[in-house]
């Protein structure tokens, strides 16, 4: 009597794969992306005090790691609502510019990591393209309130 002995093999992948780009200047690997994230727009408009658009920011590269990361905001529908860039300044701050609604509302400003933030956490503060203060909160932030700068 024959013994067969069957051995079985897995693979673990990790959750990101790696890909490559198709750019001659990118012959090197792509590692990750940024996780999905919450984040909330506030602003103030001519009409009102106030508004909030929360949704879910996706990235095209590495926060933190990259000079420029390219993101995605998709409202609460998962409708995408706007584009905008992180360009990293230093460790922990840079500039941003966003772009909502196809074009009918923008903003840029400074954002900065605060110590005991979690990675892809942080606060940005500017100022829409007519002036008035404008701040994304990405992820979630500790030990900050969420408040607005006065007019």
């Amino acid at each position: 009597m024959r013994r067969v002995f069957v051995m079985a093999l897995a693979l673990l992948l990790p959750a990101c794969a790696e890909v490559q780009t198709g750019t001659a200047e990118a012959e090197r690997t792509v590692a990750r992306v940024s996780p999905d994230g919450p984040i909330s727009i506030i602003y103030r408009d001519d009409e009102s005090n106030e508004r909030i658009l929360n949704g879910v920011v996706s990235y095209d590269s590495v926060l933190g790691r990259d000079r420029a990361v390219h993101f995605t905001v998709k409202n609460q529908s998962a409708e995408p609502t706007c584009d905008g860039t992180f360009t990293k300044e230093g460790p922990n701050n840079g500039k941003f510019s966003l772009s909502c609604f196809d074009g009918y509302f923008s903003g840029n400003g400074q954002y900065e990591r605060k110590t005991g933030d979690p990675n892809n956490s942080f606060i940005a503060h500017g100022q829409t393209s007519r002036g008035l203060p404008i701040m994304l909160v990405i992820g979630r932030p500790t030990g900050r309130p969420v408040t607005m700068a006065p007019i």
